[in-house]
């Protein structure tokens, strides 16, 4: 099993668990998991190999379990910051949390 890349920030992460779903460009859906999260980035776990590139720029749809009742998700547009075997940090332009009721 493959552990978690060195921290290599200067700015704090806080970690989470909360599954996401990375958007493409060209289309593809990918599921993924976020470890950490921070003001303006998130550290992603794939499962799966996925053809990922720095600087590539996604949408990120992340369940967040604050309340089982009523989950929200959120979306961010996102470049690619960095790959590390399965791990992947993003950098977040920008997005929105909303309820799925």
């Amino acid at each position: 099993m493959q552990s978690e890349p060195v921290e290599r920030r200067k700015e704090a992460r806080y970690p989470i668990q909360a599954e996401a779903m990375v958007h493409t460009n060209s289309g593809q859906s990918i599921p993924a998991n976020a470890t950490n999260i921070s003001s303006f980035g998130m550290l992603l776990h794939l499962e799966e190999p996925a053809k990922l590139s720095v600087n590539d720029e996604v949408t990120i749809e992340i369940k967040l379990p604050d309340d089982p009742g009523k989950p929200f998700s959120s979306w961010g547009v996102a470049r690619v910051a960095r790959i590390d075997g399965s791990y992947f940090g993003i950098q977040l332009y920008g997005g929105t949390f909303d309820s799925l009721d």
